[in-house]
């Protein structure tokens, strides 16, 4: 049986549909009683799509027996009814029909090279962002071992800085003792000078070699500098995050670090490469979207993760951002997750996610275009 297509229901009135057992005769007559059919349907636009389905299918002829039908859209809107799919409509989304033109299945089209290759990015995108929650899940769990307070963080964090400050301290020491020696070198090597002889070698080496050694001293001194300006920056980090899962511990808010992939997914790639110190940028960049879609707090905000509180109620939608290191540049990558539900699943392929998802990178490129005007 051909594919009946409604959208040019008038055009097959005038072909004559051929002889078949148990349907519609070939001839006037058959085409009069197709021609009396669309009429009908066209005064009655009313009907039920079951009634329409099997009205329609009849009319071609087909063979209600079989039990087998369906039904699709192609990409011009036009309506289409037939026992068997074309090979060249296998594309579209169909829905297949019992033999009282009832829908009982739904069958996804053919995905496209593009959307194949979406999907592959997107789950390995989604294994990297699963390695990335589980790593800071251990760090946690960790910290939260490690330390029963702030006041135990903040003696840990001191000992720390004493024993950088300690080293400091033996470097500029060793530093100094190197440039007395220095001193007396250069003071010796002028009165043999002075005495109208030529400096020995070993003394000129020795010289050299006393220069270099304080050159060392001071770049460890300035290394241990910023070791302890480091330290003091990622102390900060981790009180804040340490403060964060201690007050998650006393509160009802639940899902910390747990994620639920999407049971359906939009098929949109909401990803964006970058350098190192451009990520940066693109990191407080992609904080700013989270907040501005979601208006809900973070219960996850450290250098690779961005996470919103878990959906509680069945049309929220829940926002992770993870930051993946490459060889050459990084990925940030903005995921969606909805309530484990059928009215959650309907949420996380509707069109706010749709939005949320395709607006993450043009935001992104629009933020980094406008930083460097």
């Amino acid at each position: 049986m051909p594919s009946w297509n409604i959208g040019n229901a008038m055009a097959l009135v005038a072909f004559e549909p051929p002889a078949m057992e148990g349907g519609l005769a070939g001839g006037t007559n058959a085409k009069q009683q197709v021609k009396y059919r669309l009429d009908t349907v066209s005064r009655r636009r009313s009907l039920p799509k079951a009634t329409l389905a099997v009205f329609f299918l009849l009319s071609w002829g087909w063979d209600s027996a079989r039990g087998e039908a369906y039904h699709w859209i192609d990409e011009f809107g036009n309506v289409h009814y037939s026992d068997r799919l074309p090979p060249e409509q296998a594309q579209y989304k169909r829905e297949k029909l019992n033999k009282e033109g009832r829908t009982i299945a739904v069958i996804e089209g053919a995905k496209t090279a593009e959307q194949l290759a979406i999907e592959k990015r997107l789950k390995q995108l989604r294994l990297d962002q699963q390695r990335i929650l589980a790593e800071q899940k251990e760090r946690d769990a960790s910290m939260l071992k490690t330390y029963h307070s702030e006041e135990e963080m903040q003696m840990a964090l001191q000992g720390k800085l004493n024993t950088i400050e300690s080293a400091i301290k033996v470097s500029d020491i060793n530093r100094q003792n190197q440039e007395e020696i220095l001193q007396s070198q250069i003071q010796r090597a002028a009165e043999i000078e002075l005495s109208g002889q030529p400096v020995s070698k070993n003394l000129r080496d020795s010289i050299e070699l006393t220069r270099r050694q304080i050159a060392a001293y001071q770049e460890k001194s300035r290394s241990l500098e910023n070791s302890k300006a480091d330290t003091l920056k990622s102390f900060g980090k981790e009180l804040d995050r340490f403060k964060s899962l201690l007050a998650l511990r006393s509160s009802p808010v639940q899902g910390i670090l747990e994620w639920r992939e999407p049971a359906v997914d939009v098929g949109i790639l909401s990803a964006i490469g970058c350098g190192r110190k451009v990520c940066d940028i693109a990191w407080a960049l992609a904080r700013n979207y989270v907040q501005l879609k979601s208006g809900k707090p973070l219960v996850t905000e450290t250098d690779t993760l961005l996470q919103t509180v878990a959906p509680h109620e069945e049309k929220d939608i829940a926002m992770l951002v993870v930051r993946i290191a490459g060889k050459t540049e990084d990925s940030l990558f903005l995921d969606t997750s909805c309530q484990p539900s059928s009215i959650g699943d309907e949420v996380c392929k509707g069109d706010e996610v749709r939005q949320i998802r395709s607006g993450f990178v043009p935001f992104i490129e629009d933020g980094l275009k406008a930083g460097r005007r």
